[in-house]
C-alpha cells in the first residue's frame, strides 16, 4: 500500500475525531495502539502525540494489572482528572485505545457518553481498515 492510499484509509477516522471535538465538550482525541504508538489524532497544536501515546499505553498496562489483581474483569476505561481538565481513555478494539481530553468544567457523563459512541464507530472503521 502506498503512502497516499494509507492516508486516504485513515481519513474516516480523522473525520470521526474532528467531529467529536466539534460537537461535544471534548477538546482533542486520538487513537493509540496499546504498544504506545500514535495511530490517528486530532489534538490542538503543541501536543506531543508520541509522548502522550507512550504514557497512555503505560497507564493502560498498569490499569489492566490492577483490574486483574482485584479480579474486576477486563479494563474498560481510565479517567484522569487534573485541575485544568480531564483525560479519558477507553478501549476501542483489540490493540487500540481512544483517548480524549476535555476542560475541567465539562460534565464527566457527557464526555464518557460521547467517547463511548466514538469508540464504537472507531471499532467499526478500524475493522474495515485492518
Amino acid at each position: 500500500m502506498n503512502e497516499h492510499s494509507a492516508a486516504d484509509e485513515l481519513e474516516p477516522l480523522k473525520a470521526l475525531l474532528r467531529n467529536l471535538s466539534h460537537r461535544s465538550p471534548i477538546l482533542g482525541a486520538a487513537i493509540f495502539s496499546i504498544e504506545g504508538l500514535p495511530f490517528v489524532s486530532h489534538f490542538s497544536s503543541g501536543v506531543e502525540e508520541v509522548s502522550v501515546a507512550a504514557m497512555v499505553a503505560s497507564i493502560q498496562a498498569v490499569g489492566e494489572q490492577t483490574v486483574n489483581e482485584l479480579r474486576q474483569g477486563e479494563l474498560r476505561s481510565i479517567i484522569i482528572q487534573g485541575t485544568r481538565g480531564t483525560t479519558l481513555t477507553v478501549a476501542v478494539t483489540k490493540g487500540y485505545l481512544l483517548t480524549v481530553t476535555a476542560p475541567d468544567n465539562a460534565k464527566l457523563g457527557l464526555i464518557f457518553n460521547d467517547a463511548k459512541k466514538c469508540a464504537r464507530e472507531a471499532t467499526r472503521l478500524l475493522e474495515e481498515i485492518l
